[in-house]
């Protein structure tokens, strides 16, 4: 009878404390009313393989982030915890490292560089308890996908500026060739540019070519045969330099616009004759200089003794903006995409502005590389 009684004051306290907690209106970390140790943010990234280097940029500016947000009090308290998972592994399975992570706890996921991509944004867009960060400049990527924004580098404004490259102020018909990277990602972007360059007078001539090609020879014969004036490289900039060489040994006299690409150091040698113009972030630029940027570059060097790049300036924007929507959604990931639709903030790589569906601008600019 005693320990029925026992069983029974239990039950009630224990029903009382749940009730007070659901009239608290403090949410918590999972959404379930059970306060876990960390709020675990995952992480994909090809930290191995031809990528590495640029996506190792992106998960250092994270690890600066991460240790801002817990020096700051973490998450209404809770420690934030990174949970990676290297994409380029030859072990790699999305499926399941997705559902590991899944069942740590983790709802809001950072997704980058690669072609998966492409299938992700559409195969995630009907999860409904997740938020994707989608770190990839496939133009499309947050258009379907309500429970998702893209805090990274947009090649439909890559696009963009690129074509303002084209002077057509005289009326004259321009002869144009655009050549991209042969991947899903590439021959998205390169259509996006095409579709922008093909206006007016204009003679659009396209090709494509292989990650880490180096002989661009017979391309360098054709583009010369078409009288180009203005030729678009679009990719991740390590055949930059070869296809500029190969460009300068046929005879080519007009102007290559590249996109920016991943890779930047050393900076390519232009042939005689040739302009380069390449788009580049404001941050690169050293013409960012408000608090949260010169914050985080002292800080990152700090860490790793060097200056960051713009990739890993993504990076700790990804994780301190994502961190700040999870908040103010009280960490329900079906509400916060609001933190971003329509919004601009101030981050590490300037200003970023987001529209209805995720999507954001950067500060960008076209610069003459000489």
């Amino acid at each position: 009878m005693l320990s029925d009684m026992k069983n029974l004051i239990f039950a009630v306290l224990a029903a009382l404390a749940a009730f007070l907690c659901s009239c608290s209106g403090v949410a918590e970390p999972n959404g379930e009313g059970n306060r876990e140790a960390s709020y675990n943010m995952g992480v994909f990234l090809p930290l191995s393989g031809s990528n590495a280097e640029a996506a190792s940029e992106v998960l250092n500016g994270m690890r600066i982030a991460e240790s801002h947000v817990n020096s700051q009090g973490g998450l209404n308290g809770v420690r934030l915890s990174l949970k990676v998972a290297d994409t380029s592994n030859p072990d790699y399975e999305f499926s399941s490292a997705f559902n590991s992570m899944a069942s740590d706890g983790v709802k809001v996921f950072n997704i980058g560089f690669g072609n998966e991509t492409v299938f992700l944004c559409r195969t995630l867009a009907g999860e409904e308890n997740i938020f994707v960060n989608y770190l990839s400049s496939y133009a499309p990527v947050t258009l379907d996908s309500k429970n998702s924004t893209r805090i990274f580098i947009s090649a439909a404004q890559q696009g963009d500026v690129m074509a303002s490259a084209v002077d057509r102020s005289d009326g004259a018909e321009k002869q144009l060739v655009l050549m991209n990277v042969d991947n899903l990602v590439g021959k998205s972007n390169g259509d996006y540019l095409g579709f922008v360059l093909n206006v007016g007078k204009t003679k659009l001539y396209k090709d494509v070519y292989g990650e880490g090609e180096t002989r661009f020879g017979v391309f360098g014969e054709q583009i010369m045969r078409l009288w180009a004036q203005y030729v678009f490289y679009v990719g991740y900039g390590k055949e930059l330099s070869p296809f500029l060489l190969h460009l300068g040994k046929s005879g080519f006299k007009g102007e290559v616009v590249a996109d920016c690409g991943f890779y930047y150091e050393p900076k390519p040698e232009v042939p005689s004759g040739i302009k380069l113009v390449r788009v580049e972030t404001l941050f690169q630029r050293g013409e960012i200089k408000t608090p949260v940027s010169l914050n985080f570059r002292r800080d990152y060097k700090a860490a790793y003794g060097r200056e960051p790049t713009w990739m890993a300036a993504y990076g700790y924007d990804s994780v301190m903006l994502l961190s700040k929507a999870a908040v103010e959604a009280k960490f329900d990931p079906k509400k916060m995409r609001a933190f971003f639709a329509d919004k601009t903030y101030d981050a590490a790589i300037g200003k970023i502005s987001f529209d209805s569906s995720g999507d954001s601008v950067s500060e960008l600019t076209l610069a003459e590389q000489k």
